[in-house]
């Protein structure tokens, strides 16, 4: 499965998924999800939201892909924590259909542990047998910041990714979601179809490179 990322990562020179796809990716979209209509303070109307618009969004972003996989990341030590993949059950997901890939240190000065150590970024990967499971996964990482359960364990995030169309898709919360192409077609429908969704910060280098959304 390290081929799987090989094939999204070696064009970009780049050795593991980063956590902003938007900014790493010339052909990027970042979608507001939860917005500002709805604080923490109403946890279920703001995952509501953000629900809704991710399944919309993701079923339009994989609706010609044949195989979708998904690939998990985690902080740890040395070893991966033991348990980052019980919340996939509720995914439908087992623990020995994920093949784990290895680990990164992260070596810059907000990755390290109380004793100096290395903190690593684990990564463990699967091939979904049914796309319905991206649902199941998102609902996961916006549930991980409003004390809803099922959630991901700890630091877990997940990237959906289909290699033959070149896409990646990351939700880093209930506040936004990256969706990223190595070719400019594949995201133009999803800029028109879901224009009034995109985070207007970065509305205007989406712009530049997708159109006007008229």
């Amino acid at each position: 499965m390290k081929d799987i990322l090989a094939k999204i990562l070696e064009p970009l020179c780049i050795e593991e998924l980063p956590h902003s796809l938007f900014t790493s990716f010339d052909q990027s979209l970042r979608f507001e999800l939860g917005g500002e209509e709805f604080g923490a303070d109403r946890p279920m109307r703001r995952f509501a939201q953000a629900f809704l618009r991710s399944n919309a969004i993701s079923q339009a972003l994989f609706e010609r892909s044949s195989e979708v996989y998904v690939a998990l990341s985690s902080y740890g030590e040395e070893k991966p924590p033991s348990k980052r993949l019980i919340p996939l059950k509720h995914c439908g997901l087992k623990k020995h259909e994920f093949k784990y890939l290895g680990k990164t240190p992260q070596e810059d000065d907000g990755h390290y542990l109380e004793d100096g150590s290395n903190i690593f970024r684990h990564w463990d990967m699967a091939k979904l047998n049914d796309k319905g499971t991206i649902s199941d996964i998102l609902w996961l990482g916006i549930a991980a910041e409003l004390g809803i359960k099922p959630t991901f364990y700890g630091s877990t995030k997940a990237y959906l990714i289909d290699p033959e169309y070149g896409l990646v898709l990351h939700l880093y919360d209930d506040r936004g979601m990256d969706v990223v192409a190595t070719h400019n077609a594949s995201l133009v429908d999803l800029f028109l179809r879901f224009n009034d969704w995109l985070l207007d910060y970065n509305r205007a280098r989406m712009t530049s490179m997708f159109g006007s959304g008229e």
